[in-house]
């Protein structure tokens, strides 16, 4: 589906469906006012895209599962995310949206709408930062509590029952728990890092093998939302070319099987070229989290493989340009995130729906490979 055409239609049309159905919901509760309190028996957590948010929010889950521990819980996700709640025993049931078409789209949304109503949700919790997906079917499913985030000049908040403010200065995994402590929940938030089996494991193994030297993963692509968030190849492959002299690094580079060319093309322009793997298109979401498992730091564009890596307690450099470390960085010890603050910066944010018409990102081009170097020594130590 084209991300771009739909994110139109979600913020144009989207917002004339927020403002009518809460004209109705109006009108309903002036004829005939709801009164009374719920008793919570099933409870709907929502957050459509990013990996990286979904990785966020897996201590939520145990959060949620142990306020309401007789509850039912269920999960509504796109259906490429998926392999993110295998065996999670923290839900009942994962609902998934088919985002390959449009039509795709409709079709599942549709049948997921006339699931969840037969489900009878008392309790809904919107995740997503801005897009009204989420928040339309949590209406029109009927849950009589919904919570959401009250973005300015969305109109999302209309189809809450209790909107929760957005902050744009703290990190999203207080942002989330804002929302948990609305739905009830009491606790602190502690990173819960992705699940992985044995065969993942072995799976990683037999294409990385242990040797000497410790593993760096690099990751040079930013997924399918604005490259401008990409620091420049030359630079990754300059990067990787320091950490192999100066600590017998081994450089292993990721990426999804679209960004296959762009990792190829960073591995051109390395003279350490032996050293170099590229697993790029080679990877599961859990075969990536068990690399990142094993490895001593990651260097990665302001994407999935940052919260993967933190949640683990992997130290991570996170190059930040158009988006801001403020609500995405790394939290795991160690970690940094170069970010310039230009007075453009940052330019994708939940206001605007990530979107950035910018072509000359000076932003994260200029974080110079000296310093992203000099940081990785400080985790990596001395010379090998």
């Amino acid at each position: 589906m084209n991300l771009n055409l739909a994110k139109y239609l979600d913020r144009y049309l989207g917002i004339l469906l927020c403002y009518l159905f809460a004209a109705l919901a109006l009108f309903r509760e002036m004829v005939a006012p709801r009164e009374g309190t719920i008793r919570v028996r099933t409870v709907l957590l929502a957050k459509l895209w990013g990996i990286g948010n979904l990785v966020m929010l897996l201590p939520i889950l145990g959060m949620v599962r142990r306020r309401y521990p007789k509850a039912r819980i269920h999960f509504l996700t796109l259906e490429r995310n998926r392999e993110v709640f295998l065996g999670r025993r923290e839900i009942d049931r994962l609902w998934t949206i088919d985002d390959a078409g449009f039509l795709r789209f409709g079709g599942s949304l549709l049948r997921a709408l006339v699931g969840l109503r037969r489900e009878k949700v008392d309790v809904f919790v919107d995740f997503e930062q801005f897009a009204r997906t989420t928040t339309l079917l949590g209406f029109l499913i009927g849950a009589p509590q919904r919570i959401g985030l009250r973005t300015p000049r969305q109109g999302r908040y209309l189809l809450y029952t209790a909107p929760v403010r957005y902050s744009d200065d703290q990190h999203m995994t207080r942002t989330f728990l804002d929302l948990a402590r609305v739905a009830g929940v009491r606790e602190e938030y502690v990173p819960v890092p992705l699940d992985t089996t044995m065969a993942d494991v072995e799976g990683v193994t037999a294409m990385v093998p242990d040797t000497t030297g410790p593993l760096v993963v690099l990751h040079p692509g930013s997924g399918d939302n604005f490259v401008g968030r990409r620091w420049p190849a030359a630079n990754f492959a300059r990067l990787a070319d320091v950490l192999v002299r100066r600590h017998g690094a081994r450089p292993v580079f990721t990426g999804s099987a679209a960004e296959r060319s762009l990792v190829r093309a960073v591995i051109s322009q390395m003279q350490e070229v032996r050293s170099a793997t590229d697993l790029s298109g080679r990877l599961s979401l859990r075969e990536l989290a068990a690399l990142l498992s094993r490895a001593r730091l990651l260097v990665s564009n302001d994407t999935g493989p940052v919260h993967l890596a933190s949640a683990a307690g992997v130290p991570v450099l996170g190059l930040y340009g158009p988006n801001t470390p403020v609500l995405y960085g790394p939290l795991s010890p160690g970690s940094r995130a170069f970010y310039r603050a230009l007075p453009c910066s940052p330019c994708i944010t939940n206001m605007n729906y990530k979107t950035s018409f910018c072509r000359l990102p000076i932003c994260i081009r200029d974080i110079d490979v000296r310093e992203v170097a000099e940081a990785a020594d400080g985790i990596l130590g001395g010379p090998a």
